[in-house]
């Protein structure tokens, strides 16, 4: 199989973006809705930056920091709501 070189990788990447993009909120899929989540969100994430850490997660929940990893699709080191809800439903 032949490499597609960087144009290649930054098609892929652009058409993963994309769909990332389109898919609707993990909460629309039926398992949280946002009422739910919003308030498990807001006590996580202890100082109100808009995203959650692992050291705030591990605070709040050690069992839930087990999952950062997987949730943190970005690898940013820090969850957005829509990561948090990811790593919600993942448990």
């Amino acid at each position: 199989m032949r490499s597609k070189g960087i144009a290649g990788k930054v098609f892929a990447t652009a058409v993963l973006a994309a769909l990332w993009g389109a898919l609707p909120p993990p909460a629309a899929a039926g398992f949280y809705s946002l009422d739910e989540v919003k308030p498990m969100w807001l006590k996580v994430d202890r100082n109100g930056d808009g995203f959650v850490t692992k050291e705030e997660l591990c605070a709040e929940d050690p069992a839930l920091a087990s999952g950062f990893r997987r949730a943190d699709y970005n690898r940013d080191g820090k969850l957005d709501l829509r990561e948090f809800e990811v790593l919600l439903i993942s448990l």
